[in-house]
């Protein structure tokens, strides 16, 4: 091609391409602004949230969720019952929410079989407790949600990071995540248990009985169970004739009835022993095998943001118990 053309041509594919990359270049200033505005908000939201007061603070987090604010002088429904405890827990809900204090609770009401075999409890893992574990355990913290670390392999999960995780996760503060105050009187430390494996070698389903008990009334309560919580989290729930009911949204359950577990009696049983006192706890077991094992009490799920399938579910679910 001759250079003349050359030159024309490239004149004029640069007379053209300007205004163009012009406007490319603004979209993406604006798109770059946009998204630096979007950060610095999210980060002064955070700020504000970090500074309020615990009531204040939950109301907010509940309006972002539902449209609304909960009423905390005269809860109705079940969540804003939730928001209230968290604001205003009773003392023994600490000791209860503590994955290793909870323990002694446990052993005493319905007994130790129940309980995860324990290898140690630890504020600061050292090797030696490191080698002493066996190929397979759980790690988690006492003090909150969320603190897993299952080890199906030691060799996979060496000592350092052992050590790194577990120091990572006791320099943390649940309160702070969702106000729960009943967690800031936690002291945080980390238990190693048994690895729990279903038949077909998987982690087994989690059977949350919520328990609920009003003064002079039979107690009512629900089995949530919880399949594959750590890859495909689905959810159904039970009542206590192993009915399937529709508590949640659709499309986090899967519509399907499993048969009833033959422990299912004998759990239903020991759930109501540890509730024993309380108008409303949720007690958690594993049933593997023909063993029952308690996994933990909790006594504001999900922090009172629970996304019921409608609006009426939480209002019944707030008349099964008193503040």
């Amino acid at each position: 091609m001759p250079r003349a053309v050359k030159n024309l041509f490239a004149d004029s594919l640069t007379a053209e391409s300007e205004p163009q990359m012009k406007k490319q270049d603004s979209r993406t200033v604006d798109v770059e602004k946009k998204d630096r505005i979007g950060e610095y908000l999210r980060l002064a939201r955070r700020s504000i949230m970090n500074v309020l007061p615990d009531k204040w603070h939950t109301a907010l987090r509940y309006r972002r969720v539902f449209g609304e604010f909960p009423d905390l002088k005269n809860p109705r429904t079940f969540n804003e019952k939730i928001c209230y405890r968290k604001i205003n827990p009773q003392p023994i809900y600490s000791v209860l929410s503590d994955k290793i204090a909870a323990r002694d609770y446990v052993a005493h009401t319905i007994g130790e079989q129940y309980l995860v075999p324990c290898y140690a409890i630890e504020s600061e893992p050292t090797p030696a407790t490191y080698s002493a574990l066996p190929e397979s355990f759980v790690m988690k913290a006492n003090h909150g949600f969320g603190y897993n670390l299952l080890v199906r392999d030691k060799a996979d999960h060496p000592f350092p990071q052992i050590y790194n995780l577990g120091q990572h996760w006791l320099g943390q503060d649940f309160y702070d995540v969702c106000r729960e105050a009943h967690y800031r009187d936690i002291k945080p430390r980390l238990i190693f248990e048994k690895l729990l494996l279903d038949d077909l070698g998987n982690i087994p389903k989690d059977f949350k009985f919520h328990c609920f008990q009003r003064e002079g009334e039979d107690p009512v309560v629900f089995i949530e169970v919880t399949h594959d919580r750590f890859t495909n989290y689905k959810v159904d729930f039970y009542n206590q004739d192993w009915e399937l009911v529709e508590i949640r949204r659709p499309e986090v359950s899967t519509g399907q009835a499993m048969p009833r577990p033959q422990q299912l009696d004998e759990a239903l049983e020991l759930a109501l022993k540890l509730a024993n006192g309380f108008s409303y706890v949720r007690v958690d077991f594993y049933l593997v095998g023909d063993a029952i094992y308690f996994g933990e009490m909790t006594f504001t799920p999900t922090a009172g943001l629970t996304k019921f399938k409608d609006r009426e579910t939480d209002h019944q679910w707030g008349a099964l118990f008193d503040i």
